[in-house]
C-alpha cells in the first residue's frame, strides 16, 4: 500500500512539473530570484520617451503627423544604428499627402522599424499593420506583442508571431537585424511543439523567450521627445545607438507590470522592447526547462527525500523535507541566474510538503491505533483498573497518551519491584528470552560470570564451559527438565546447582525463562571438612586411645610384661599426642569462626617472640637459630597471638625437619608495600609435586611424612589461614636436598595512635 501511494505521488509530481509547475507560486519565486541579480543595462540603447513633460510642452497625444515627421528627421540627423517607432500607425491620416511625407522621411532615414500590433476579434488574433505607405517605406516590421502571465505580469515574449502565410519577428529582433548587430542562431527561447497543418488564419507563436530585466521603468537612458523636437540634443548623442521612440506616460496606457517594476510605476512597452534588445545582444535571454527535464528533476529530488520519512524520526524527517524544499528553490535560483534556465520548483515543493503531511498523518493515525491497542492490552493485564481517574479533556491522542502513561507507570512499578526482588536473590539469577538472549542478570550473576552475563549476551555461551556431574555438557536449551536441579561444574571446577523454569505471560510473545545457578562451593567445602573431622575422630584420635586400652589390657593380663614406669610413660605420650591433635584441630576451627582482633603490632617483636619460644627446641637438636630484623619499627596491624602462633609453627617445622648441626634463619625486610618474613632451613626439601598439597589440612608430604616426626598436617594449614585473614599470602621455595624457604607477606601499615586512657 505504501509503495502504491509513493508511486502515485511521484506521478502526480511529474505531471505538475510537466505542466510547468504551480503558476503563481513559481512566478513569485521567479520574480524573487530576478530581483536578486538584475542585468546591467546596455548604453547602446536609448529611449526617446513621449512622457508627461513632453506632453505638457508639445500637447496632448496623439501628436500630428507633421510633429512625428519632425521627430523622425531630428533623430535621423544623429545617425542612429536603428530607429524603432513604437507608435500606433495603423490609421491613415485625413490628408494622404501627410502620410506620403512621413513615408518619405522614414525612407530617407533608411533604418526605421515600425511595429505590428495585434488585436483579438471574435476569438481570433489579427495583425494591425501600419498604413501601406508607411509599411512599405520602413526597413522592417516587428510585432510588439507581450505575453502577460496569469497574474498579469509580463515575463516573456515570443520572438516570432504570425499566421501560416506571414510571420513577423519581434520588434526588438527586427531592430537588431536592421542595426547589423549579431543575433544568435537559432534564436533563444523555447520552441513551439511540432503540430499538424495549422488552420487558415490561425495565429502561430515560436521562440518563447523569458526576459532578464535590467531594472524597473527608467533603467535605460531616456530622452524626452520634447527635448529632441526642441533641438537640444548635443551632436552625436544618438550616433550608432539603437533608438526606440514610444510612450512612457502612464495616462497613455502602454504600461505593464514586470518582475522588477515598482508597485506604483509599471514598465512601458517601449522599455520592455529595450530589455528584449539587451537580452538578445548580451546572450542573457532566458528559457524554461523542457517539460520532460523538469519532471525528471522533480521526481529525482522527491525520491531522494522520501526515504527519510520512514527511516528517520519525525524531527529529522521534517528537517529533511525542509532541506528538500530549500534545495528545490535554491537549485531553481542557481539555474536561473547562472544558466538562464528556469526550472519551476513548485511541483517539487508541493510534492514534498504533501508527502510529509500525508506521511505524518499516517504516522499519527498508526500511533493513535497503537495507543488504543496497547491500552486495551494493558487493561487485559490488569494495569489499568476501573477506578482510575479519567483522563483530562482535550485531544484524543493526548487522552490516549495520558491513559497509557498511567498504565505504563504501574507496569514500571511492578517491573521495578520484580527487578529488586531478582537483584536481592543471593544466587545468580538470569532472565532469558526464547531465542537465548539474556534479558536480565542480577548482581550475583554479574559477579560470578562477569561480561558473559551482560544483557544481550547468549546464554549458550555462558554455559559453554559447564559440565554436568552426571555426565555431559550443560547446553542451552538445557537437557535438564525444567523445574529440576542439576549439579554442574564450571571450567574452574566450581560447583553449582542449575535450575530453570518457563515464565510465560498471557500472550505467547511474553514467553521467557528464569534460570538460577546456586554456588554450592561452601556446602561442598563444609562437607569436605566434615569428612576430615570424621576421619580425624575415627583415626587420629581413636588410634592413640586404642593403643592406651591395649597397654592397659596387656598390663592387666601380665603385670610383669612392662615395667610400670615404662607403661605410664607410653600412656603419657599417647595422651599428649591426643591432646596436641585436639588442640590443633580446635585452634584451626576457632580461627575460622572467631573474630580477629585489629591492633597495632610490631613485626620485629613477632619474630623475636616466636624465635624465643622455639629456642629450646633448636638447642635440643643443636640447630643454630638466627634472626635478622630492621633497626627501625615494623608497623603491622592484626591479631598478635595468631601471628605469633603462625610464626612459631613455621620455625618449629623448620627445626623439626632439619638435621642436627644445621641452621635456621628468620629474616624480616620490606618489599614494596609488603613486609616479608622468610624462614629458611637446610633440611631435606620438598618435591615440586608435593608442594601443591602443603597447605591442605591433615596433609603431610615429603620429609614430614618420612621422618617419623610427630605431626598432624594442620600446622601449615593454620599458617595459611592466619596470613590470608590478615590480607597477606604465603609462598614456598624448596629444592630436594637443599632445604626450604617459607615466606609470609603481610601488608605494611602505619600504626594508628591508640586512644589514651582518660
Amino acid at each position: 500500500m505504501r509503495g502504491i501511494a509513493v508511486v502515485a505521488g511521484l506521478l502526480l509530481a511529474a505531471l505538475l512539473a510537466w505542466q510547468n509547475g504551480l503558476g503563481r507560486l513559481d512566478a513569485a519565486l521567479y520574480d524573487f530570484f530576478s530581483r536578486l541579480a538584475p542585468t546591467a543595462p546596455s548604453q547602446d540603447i536609448v529611449v526617446v520617451a513621449i512622457d508627461e513633460s513632453s506632453l505638457a510642452k508639445v500637447g496632448r497625444w496623439p501628436w500630428s503627423r507633421d510633429q512625428q515627421i519632425d521627430l523622425i528627421e531630428r533623430i535621423a540627423q544623429q545617425a542612429p544604428a536603428a530607429l524603432g517607432l513604437d507608435l500606433l500607425l495603423s490609421e491613415p491620416s485625413a490628408d494622404a499627402s501627410v502620410d506620403q511625407r512621413m513615408a518619405e522621411a522614414i525612407r530617407r532615414s533608411g533604418n526605421v522599424v515600425l511595429p505590428v500590433f495585434t488585436a483579438e476579434t471574435a476569438g481570433r488574433v489579427q495583425a494591425m499593420l501600419p498604413v501601406p505607405p508607411l509599411a512599405s517605406a520602413a526597413r522592417a516590421l516587428g510585432h510588439v506583442s507581450v505575453e502577460p502571465d496569469a497574474d498579469g505580469v509580463v515575463r516573456s515574449v515570443f520572438l516570432r508571431e504570425g499566421t501560416q502565410e506571414r510571420q513577423w519577428n519581434h520588434f526588438a529582433l527586427a531592430l537588431l537585424r536592421v542595426a547589423g548587430r549579431p543575433v544568435a542562431d537559432p534564436l533563444p527561447g523555447n520552441r513551439a511543439p511540432a503540430a499538424a497543418e495549422a488552420a487558415p488564419g490561425a495565429w502561430l507563436r515560436d521562440f518563447w523567450m523569458h526576459i532578464a530585466y535590467a531594472g524597473p521603468a527608467g533603467t535605460y537612458r531616456t530622452i524626452p521627445a520634447a527635448q529632441v523636437l526642441a533641438g537640444d540634443l548635443p551632436d552625436g548623442a544618438l550616433a550608432g545607438r539603437i533608438v526606440l521612440v514610444g510612450s512612457t506616460a502612464a495616462g497613455l496606457g502602454d504600461v505593464y507590470p514586470t518582475p522588477l517594476s515598482a508597485r506604483q510605476r509599471f514598465t512601458p512597452g517601449v522599455e520592455i522592447s529595450a530589455n528584449v534588445i539587451d537580452n538578445l545582444m548580451s546572450g542573457t535571454a532566458r528559457r524554461i526547462v523542457e517539460p520532460w527535464a523538469g519532471a525528471v528533476l522533480t521526481v529525482l529530488l522527491v525520491a531522494v527525500v522520501l526515504p527519510t520519512l520512514w527511516l528517520f524520526a519525525p524531527g529529522w524527517a521534517l528537517a529533511a523535507s525542509v532541506a528538500g524544499i530549500g534545495t528545490a528553490a535554491g537549485a531553481s535560483g542557481v539555474l536561473l541566474l547562472g544558466q538562464g534556465v528556469w526550472w519551476p520548483p513548485g511541483a517539487a515543493v508541493l510534492a514534498l510538503a504533501a508527502f510529509y503531511l500525508a506521511w505524518n498523518w499516517r504516522r499519527l493515525e498508526r500511533a493513535a491505533s497503537y495507543l488504543v491497542d496497547e491500552l486495551g492490552r494493558l487493561k487485559r493485564h490488569g494495569a489499568v483498573l476501573p477506578g482510575d481517574a479519567a483522563a483530562p479533556a482535550g485531544d484524543l491522542i493526548d487522552r490516549r497518551i495520558h491513559d497509557l502513561a498511567r498504565a505504563t507507570g504501574r507496569l514500571l512499578d511492578v517491573q521495578a519491584f520484580m527487578s529488586s526482588v531478582i537483584e536481592s536473590l543471593p544466587e545468580a539469577a538470569l532472565a532469558v528470552a526464547a531465542d537465548g538472549r539474556i534479558l536480565l542478570a542480577n548482581r550475583e550473576a554479574v559477579r560470578q560470570f562477569g561480561e558473559a552475563a551482560a544483557e544481550g549476551r547468549d546464554m549458550a555461551r555462558l554455559l559453554a564451559g559447564f559440565t554436568l556431574v552426571s555426565g555431559g555438557a550443560l547446553s542451552w536449551p538445557a537437557a535438564v527438565a525444567p523445574g529440576h536441579f542439576a549439579e554442574c561444574r564450571d571450567a574452574a571446577g566450581r560447583a553449582f546447582l542449575f535450575e530453570y523454569a518457563q515464565c510465560a505471560g498471557q500472550e505467547a510473545a511474553d514467553t521467557a525463562w528464569i534460570a538460577t545457578l546456586v554456588d554450592i562451593n561452601p556446602l561442598r567445602e563444609a562437607e569436605r571438612k566434615r569428612d576430615q573431622a570424621l576421619r580425624f575422630l575415627s583415626h587420629d584420635i581413636r588410634s592413640p586411645q586404642g593403643a592406651i586400652l591395649a597397654l592397659l589390657d596387656l598390663h592387666r593380663s601380665d603385670p610383669t610384661e612392662l615395667p610400670q614406669e615404662e607403661l605410664l610413660d607410653r600412656i603419657r605420650r599417647y595422651v599428649l599426642r591426643t591432646q596436641a591433635l585436639a588442640e590443633s584441630f580446635v585452634e584451626l576451627a576457632r580461627l575460622a569462626t572467631a573474630p580477629a582482633r585489629d591492633e597495632p603490632v610490631d613485626g620485629a617483636d613477632l619474630v623475636l617472640d616466636a624465635a624465643d619460644e622455639c629456642w629450646s627446641l633448636a638447642q635440643a637438636k643443636q640447630i643454630a637459630l638466627g634472626t635478622h630484623i630492621p633497626d627501625h619499627g615494623v608497623p603491622l596491624r592484626g591479631d598478635r597471638s595468631q601471628l605469633t602462633r603462625a610464626l612459631v609453627n613455621l620455625i618449629g617445622n623448620a627445626i623439626k625437619y632439619s638435621p642436627a648441626g644445621t641452621r635456621v634463619d628468620c629474616r624480616l625486610d620490606r618489599e614494596g608495600r609488603w613486609w616479608r618474613i622468610a624462614v629458611r632451613d637446610q633440611g631435606r626439601g620438598i618435591a615440586a609435586e608435593d608442594q601443591a598439597r602443603l597447605f591442605q589440612e591433615f596433609s603431610r608430604v615429603g620429609a614430614a611424612a618420612e621422618s617419623g616426626e610427630p605431626g598432624f598436617g594442620l600446622g601449615l594449614a593454620f599458617v595459611k589461614a592466619v596470613v590470608e585473614r590478615h590480607g597477606g599470602r604465603i609462598e614456598c621455595d624448596s629444592v630436594v636436598g637443599q632445604g626450604s624457604e617459607f615466606r609470609l607477606f603481610l601488608p605494611a601499615t602505619v600504626n594508628k595512635p591508640e586512644p589514651q586512657a582518660g
